[in-house]
């Protein structure tokens, strides 16, 4: 009997020191207790407890854990809630259980709040000019973009900030989308928005309203406003306005646009047609899509070159060479030019020429038969296309190699011999001064294009020097000898 009692007493031991057996507590980490603005899909989250083959979590709407809408046990240290409800307080608690199935004490019980409305992001509140297009966003009120455990978002627009208007428009989007394209809105109208979020069970409160003001007017950009000498074939240029279909622009020498033609592009650049020279053009763009227009834009103005600008020869330079080349500014836009040059200033008997244009900054022209010597000759240009013609350019005049140099006491004095002339390999400059030197001697075409161009130190006395002219090809050149301001200038035949 008493050995009965001794079991009886040692198994009732064994009962109650393993009814006291306890393992730790789990230490709760995220969500912090009392964090807000948390997702309705918030992951409860706990350190590890060597001993712990498993955790049971709770979830509650209330501290005492009386009405548990969660109890989960799992072998991880988390675990995820869903479709929580919006702008509600929640309780959560965690305990460990080892693998002889001992439990710990229940962890503290920590509160968080699931967050209540999104925040918008861009535009900002009070945005002006904005897109028709405009892309509206919005994030996590904490700052982050992310936001989860959500269906779908709800995004108002309209024009009254009460959104009561007839013009009200709800979109939905993916919970997993944090944006919104608009597509074609009013041009220079005022809109309202806001977001709210929601899933199967509950709908987030509307976040606060804000405002933008789509745009109206937009800037001309190219040419600048009053600029002169443009080409005929000038690019209008404006600013790129985003969700529109169309430009619509006017060009005309009409300030008031009563009698001017509209043009419709789908490009912010444009080359208008048929432009005369010399004409002030007046123009103004506007953008439109299927429901609207913007404002015009402020008008610019611009001339076109009224005629042609001489570039060289200079004005009035001399000693060219006997097919001089001619050179003048570009107009782009015209198909041709007409080249004219006379010994005379009234041109009579003049040469004219048309030769086509290029897209050459600074065409050229090369006079094509061989002009006299010593001779002044007067020259102008104007551009021409198929609808109109230029004025005529300044008149420039220009003058010929002289038989005998300018200016030319210095080498009338010098005892100039060059020989052999014709020449065929070498030729022989001999000069006799009366003190040393330094002489350029440039031989040259008939076009005026240096071949031999440098300078030789004769002595004093009888003094010479030798160029060779052994590649050169049969036929007339110069030779010309500068000293100063006094110039020597004389044909010279190589013949092979």
């Amino acid at each position: 009997m008493k050995r009965a009692l001794l079991s009886l007493i040692l198994i009732l031991t064994v009962i109650f020191i393993s009814a006291q057996i306890r393992i730790d507590t789990p230490a709760q980490s995220a969500p912090g207790n009392g964090d807000e603005d948390q997702m309705p899909n918030v992951k409860l989250d706990w350190d590890a407890v060597i001993s712990a083959t498993q955790y049971r979590a709770q979830l509650s709407t209330v501290a005492d854990f009386s009405d548990i809408i969660l109890d989960s046990t799992t072998m991880y240290t988390a675990v995820a809630c869903s479709y929580l409800h919006f702008n509600m307080e929640y309780f959560w608690r965690v305990k460990a259980i080892d693998a002889n199935e001992n439990e710990s004490f229940w962890s503290p019980a920590w509160s968080f709040v699931t967050f209540n409305q999104v925040a918008l992001n861009k535009p900002n509140n009070g945005a002006d000019e904005q897109d028709v297009n405009e892309l509206l966003s919005w994030r996590n009120k904490v700052g982050s973009i992310f936001i989860s455990g959500v269906e779908r978002f709800n995004l108002q627009l309209d024009l009254d900030e009460n959104f009561t208007s007839p013009a009200a428009i709800l979109f939905t989007v993916a919970g997993n989308v944090y944006s919104k394209d608009m597509d074609k809105l009013l041009f220079g109208t005022t809109y309202y928005w806001r977001v709210r979020a929601f899933h199967s069970m509950d709908t987030s409160a509307w976040s606060d309203t804000r405002n933008f003001v789509t745009l109206d007017f937009f800037d001309l950009s190219k040419p600048n406003n009053n600029s002169v000498d443009q080409d005929l074939n000038v690019q209008l240029r404006w600013d790129n306005v985003e969700g529109i279909d169309k430009y619509d622009y006017q060009i005309g020498a009409d300030p008031d646009f009563i009698i001017t033609t509209t043009y419709v592009t789908d490009t912010f650049r444009v080359f208008p047609e048929d432009l005369k020279y010399g004409i002030t053009y007046y123009w103004r763009a506007r953008a439109r899509h299927d429901f609207d227009t913007t404002q015009w834009s402020e008008p610019y103005n611009f001339m076109t070159a009224a005629a042609v600008l001489l570039e060289n020869p200079l004005n009035e330079e001399d000693s060219l060479g006997l097919k001089p080349k001619l050179e003048w500014s570009q107009i782009k836009g015209t198909t041709t030019y007409e080249v004219e040059y006379a010994d005379n200033a009234d041109f009579i008997d003049s040469f004219v020429d048309y030769p086509e244009a290029s897209d050459d900054d600074n065409p050229e022209y090369n006079v094509l038969y061989a002009l006299t010597l010593g001779t002044q000759y007067y020259w102008r240009i104007r551009a021409c296309n198929s609808y109109d013609t230029s004025d005529y350019s300044e008149v420039w005049s220009f003058t010929t190699f002289p038989p005998v140099g300018i200016n030319d006491d210095f080498f009338a004095e010098a005892g100039i011999h060059l020989y052999p002339n014709p020449v065929k390999d070498y030729l022989r400059i001999e000069l006799n001064l009366e003190e040393s030197s330094a002489i350029e001697i440039t031989l040259m075409d008939l076009i005026g294009n240096a071949i031999v161009e440098e300078e030789v130190v004769f002595s004093s006395g009888s003094d010479h020097t030798t160029i060779d002219v052994s590649t050169m090809a049969s036929g007339l050149y110069l030779i010309k000898l500068k000293k100063d301001h006094n110039i020597f200038t004389k044909k010279l035949i190589i013949n092979k």
